[in-house]
């Protein structure tokens, strides 16, 4: 459709985005309100408002970067301070709930595939698969799992649209539920009180501009993070290359054929090999934050709302009740269990909205111990995912 500006403006379009995760930070740190939306959530919304206006394309060559280069620089980046050694000792919980959230997403496969079998007729397997698989390991799944079920390629699209406005809705919920009376009551909250115990906010302060406050970032701070973050997608992208086209059995190219998982690996190995050359690089947060932001605005960028409806309205619903099944489950889990609604939220948020949406959303809380932990969980889902999707999917073949 014609838009106000054209998917070959190149420039105009970078510099929205930009400018958008530019007003984002702005209004997080500069009012109570940006904050408690969070600045990733707001870039959503910026680039959401701006496509269904019909100003912001929905599909555009800076978008494919951003997915295709921003992206996968931001993930090593927000890995700088991952020592291993600490990670074990922090992600060891966030893992198992992340895994019941992946429990919940079978069974949400299972229900949802009996209640629109009549709607969806021949595409019911395929579209199970597509769902479980990006319920478990987001859209990089959902892409593979299309593929491999032939499913049709309008109800993929309605998938990935609706997809990404269930995000924004789901990340708007879960950045006001750790505060609301009835989870501090009862569930556990630790990273909540640690924050509040160890940050004192002056008057028109936000947690966002304490949490961001100014740091001593050098020019050869910023060449390290840069160097090294190229460095290890560049080496990672020639494993990769190497691995799919050698003859590989199929589980040996999942782990070793993912730039995802690859370059989370070779990250963690150098910080937990020399953390103390990490610790003293200054800035890595602050520019995997930009980035990571600038792909939101391209996440918002893809959920015009008027497709929604036209395209599938069965794929609405099954969507939006594997949502509330993952996310009811998790909860309803650890209220009996006992875990931290911090770490409830968080898994649940890798499940449904992969590695990225998790590390966005524990930085705009303040919880600094969970960024690591939820990048690895989520990134442990692209892995899983697409094996529980399969098995789930033969249930209706």
């Amino acid at each position: 459709m014609t838009t106000l500006i054209p998917e070959n403006d190149i420039w105009t379009i970078w510099a929205i985005v930009i400018g958008i995760a530019a007003l984002a930070f702005f209004l997080e740190q500069r009012f109570k309100w940006g904050a408690k939306i969070s600045s990733v959530l707001l870039a959503l919304i910026g680039s959401l408002v701006l496509v269904n206006l019909r100003v912001l394309p929905t599909g555009s060559p800076v978008y494919d970067a951003l997915g295709g280069y921003i992206l996968p620089l931001a993930i090593p980046l927000l890995l700088f301070q991952s020592d291993l050694r600490k990670i074990i000792k922090e992600s060891g919980r966030l893992l198992i709930i992340f895994i019941a959230a992946g429990a919940t997403s079978v069974l949400g496969g299972i229900i949802c595939g009996f209640l629109f079998r009549s709607a969806l007729a021949e595409q019911t397997a395929g579209y199970v698969a597509v769902e479980v698989g990006a319920d478990i390991g987001g859209s990089v799944n959902l892409v593979a799992m299309a593929s491999a079920f032939n499913v049709d390629e309008s109800i993929m699209n309605a998938s990935l649209i609706i997809g990404n406005l269930i995000i924004i809705i789901w990340t708007a919920a879960i950045i006001a539920i750790p505060n609301m009376p009835f989870f501090r009551k009862h569930y556990r909250h630790e990273h909540i009180d640690a924050l509040e115990a160890n940050i004192q906010l002056d008057d028109g302060e936000t947690m966002a501009s304490k949490f961001w406050k100014r740091q001593g970032i050098s020019l050869l701070d910023i060449a390290k993070c840069l160097a090294i973050t190229f460095a290890v997608n560049a080496v990672t992208q020639q494993i990769c290359n190497a691995v799919n086209a050698s003859g590989a059995p199929e589980i040996i190219k999942t782990f070793f054929g993912s730039i995802y998982l690859v370059m989370t690996t070779l990250t963690i190995v150098l910080v937990t090999a020399m953390p103390k050359v990490f610790e003293n690089i200054h800035g890595a947060t602050e520019l995997g934050t930009i980035m990571i932001t600038m792909w939101f605005v391209q996440v918002g960028a893809g959920a015009r709302i008027s497709e929604i409806i036209s395209l599938a309205p069965a794929v609405l619903g099954f969507k939006i009740l594997m949502a509330v099944i993952n996310i009811g489950g998790v909860l309803l889990l650890g209220k009996f269990l006992k875990w931290n609604v911090e770490e409830c939220l968080t898994a649940s948020n890798a499940s449904l909205g992969g590695p990225t949406t998790a590390a966005a959303y524990v930085i705009g809380k303040g919880w600094a111990g969970l960024i690591a932990p939820a990048t690895l969980v989520g990134l442990f889902g692209y892995v899983i995912g697409n094996y529980f999707a399969v098995l789930t999917a033969n249930i209706f073949l």
